[in-house]
């Protein structure tokens, strides 16, 4: 191969790469989305949710994160990747994980000065809520540290994986759920990162697609049953109450967020 050939593939090869590196990076997501299971007792993952780019011109004002409630989760099985799944009626989360996630938040005013907890029932945090900053809408990358606890998979469960999907937004503009649901996809009031199809007003458009958090079986430690063959993939999603009870951004018990 001549050098003049060797190059344009050099920099065919170049411009490729970075086109697949800026289409990993433009979504929103956490830094570290895998973790191997652990004891109850101990571990934590540290992990940031990582905004690379505001919606559309406008810039970010405001962040909501949180992890599915297992109380009230959907939980879905597969054994091909997610290409397809099942959905088993009265399966729940708890049948798969010793132990729910919990968060930690990492204090810091890098990108927002006020952050509150998103907690379950019982006061066990899930989640955020962070404003009072700004990320400009391009050419800059905001980050929310947190530690997400370890979670233990149950021995006698087929779970090879277990993926939480957590629910995001980024807010860009203080509107009503009514503008947020008829919006310009073009230059957009929020930007959701949620699991589409769940049947509540905060669902991601269908060619989004959620972030992840995968815990990965022990299978030094935690073997699967001989009954499970192969294993199973476990896929845990935020229920439509859940996004309705957690999403909205509350402040002295006033909704701010979607206005009311």
């Amino acid at each position: 191969m001549s050098a003049y050939n060797n190059s344009i593939l050099v920099a065919v090869v170049s411009a490729l790469l970075a086109a697949v590196s800026q289409n990993a990076f433009a979504h929103t997501r956490l830094t570290v989305p895998v973790a191997p299971e652990s004891s109850a007792a101990h571990g934590t993952t540290t992990t940031a949710v990582n905004i690379p780019h505001g919606c559309g011109d406008n810039s970010v004002i405001g962040n909501v994160f949180f992890l599915p409630d297992t109380n009230s989760a959907t939980v879905q099985t597969s054994t091909d990747g997610f290409e397809t799944f099942d959905a088993p009626e009265g399966d729940t989360a708890l049948n798969y994980v010793v132990n729910p996630p919990f968060i930690r938040i990492i204090k810091s005013r890098d990108l927002f000065d006020h952050t509150e907890f998103i907690s379950d029932a019982l006061g066990n945090p899930l989640g955020f809520w962070a404003a009072g900053g700004e990320l400009p809408a391009s050419n800059w990358v905001g980050q929310l540290p947190i530690n997400i606890t370890a979670v233990a998979i149950q021995p006698d469960s087929c779970a090879n994986t277990v993926v939480f999907i957590p629910a995001i937004a980024n807010i860009c503009k203080v509107t009503s759920i009514a503008e947020i649901n008829s919006q310009d996809p073009d230059n957009p009031n929020v930007d959701f990162w949620t699991a589409p199809d769940v049947g509540s007003p905060y669902d991601a458009p269908d060619w989004n697609y959620p972030a992840t958090f995968t815990v990965e079986r022990d299978l030094e430690n935690n073997p699967l049953p001989e009954s499970c063959g192969t294993g199973i993939d476990v896929r845990i999603v935020p229920s439509a109450a859940q996004m309705n009870r957690d999403m909205p951004v509350r402040m002295d018990g006033q909704q701010v967020w979607p206005l009311p």
